[in-house]
């Protein structure tokens, strides 16, 4: 792990100095709710919003209800993630996901940067939370690696019964 944070680390200090910063940077779940029947699949994309500043490096801790969800496969395919220290990593025991990369040269800047499509099963009844975690991070391109994280977010589903078959 102390290899991927140090690569982390370099990867935000090498980018070009930047003067202050706007409003912390977010770290959005979509959907943020829905409904779902036991044994279905759906997806959830995680985004950043880097509310103006440029970030070259991200560090996603995703916590979701294990006893209520699993996790398919967590999908990179279309993230705007070009450099990953740490591929993509989950556990359903464990209700965790993880995802640890950048951007080289000066990063970017961006309102809706998808970070991965996560695709989760149903596994029982009841109320399922996914959330951010506290440990999440987003680094300013500032030759510091400044950790700009002002928001996390969280979504709620809904996992009804199956409903009864036959005729």
């Amino acid at each position: 792990k102390s290899v991927a944070v140090s690569a982390l680390l370099f990867v935000a200090i090498s980018g070009l100095p930047v003067t202050g910063f706007a409003q912390g940077a977010k770290i959005l779940i979509n959907p943020s709710g829905g409904s779902f029947s036991v044994d279905s699949t759906f997806d959830v994309s995680i985004f950043i919003d880097t509310n103006g500043n440029e970030v070259n490096a991200v560090d996603v801790r995703i916590k979701f209800s294990s006893d209520k969800l699993q996790v398919i496969n967590p999908s990179t395919g279309t993230s705007f993630i070009s450099l990953w220290l740490q591929q993509p990593t989950f556990s359903n025991k464990d209700g965790t996901i993880s995802f640890v990369g950048g951007v080289p040269e000066k990063g970017i800047k961006t309102s809706s940067g998808l970070v991965s499509t996560v695709t989760f099963r149903t596994r029982a009844p009841g109320r399922a939370v996914i959330e951010i975690g506290d440990q999440s991070a987003i680094l300013a391109a500032d030759g510091k690696g400044t950790n700009i994280l002002g928001s996390i977010s969280r979504a709620t589903f809904t996992i009804v019964p199956k409903a009864p078959g036959g005729p």
